[in-house]
């Protein structure tokens, strides 16, 4: 982490032109690999990988400030980009340096067009450290553990918030079988005003349900029996708190 931060220091001084130019010529060069890899990320996988993302930039407003509607529709893309051409390990996603080296060294301008702005004396770009650095911050990693958890074609369906309910509670959706079920039954109600209310009161349930049952050695039905089962009662809850309105 402190070669990335050290090198973001030397970077966000420059003119967002620059700093795309910079992301454009990264190489491998210097790289460490594990020794027993039998297959290693090359500059054309870069390259590709880099030419992906900025094209779905690009759609939703890359290089001018984009709106909230965009960025979201960007990462919920980006999500399934990410994943698929990377194709790496969890144990390789779970490291903090691959992504330090995507959002510093990789992507860093679109780092700052998503998550960035000027400082207020204009002399450099700031993002907060936690979106660069943090495990469960950062900004391309929680992308492709998204659709990793979820499946990519979930994954491009669900919003920010929803992304975030989903995927920022690892005591419960650090099982893939499981998160993919509360996915899609969330995704399955109807009434969408309604739909962020029900998923939160359910996640709550699932945090206590879950300290008494194992759903590690569940069949997938027994898993979408206990989802239905945990949605149902977060219904019945919230329509009984309506009621007393």
């Amino acid at each position: 982490m402190a070669q990335a931060a050290a090198f973001w220091n030397e970077l966000r001084v420059q003119s967002f032109e620059e700093i795309g130019q910079l992301a454009s010529s990264v190489t491998t060069a210097g790289a460490e690999f594990y020794p027993v890899a039998t297959a290693r990320c090359t500059d054309g996988d870069l390259a590709e990988l880099r030419a992906a993302v900025i094209a779905e930039a690009r759609r939703h407003g890359f290089p001018d400030m984009a709106q909230a509607r965009q960025k979201t529709e960007f990462d919920q893309a980006v999500s399934k980009i990410i994943y698929e051409r990377m194709n790496i390990l969890p144990a390789d996603a779970a490291s903090v340096d691959v992504w330090n080296f995507i959002n510093v060294r990789l992507l860093p301008d679109v780092a700052i067009w998503r998550y960035g702005h000027r400082s207020g004396d204009g002399a450099r770009w700031d993002v907060t450290e936690a979106r660069l650095f943090a495990m469960t911050r950062t900004i391309f990693g929680r992308l492709w553990w998204r659709a990793f958890l979820l499946g990519p074609d979930i994954a491009i369906r669900l919003k920010e918030d929803e992304s975030v309910q989903l995927t920022e509670r690892p005591l419960i959706c650090g099982y893939a079988p499981l998160a993919r079920a509360i996915a899609n039954r969330h995704l399955s109600t109807f009434s969408t005003g309604k739909r962020m209310m029900l998923l939160r009161d359910a996640m709550k349930r699932f945090t206590r349900r879950l300290v008494v049952v194992s759903v590690f050695l569940m069949s997938e039905d027994q898993i979408a029996d206990l989802v239905e089962d945990v949605f149902l009662e977060s219904e019945q809850a919230l329509k009984a708190a309506e009621s007393k309105i």
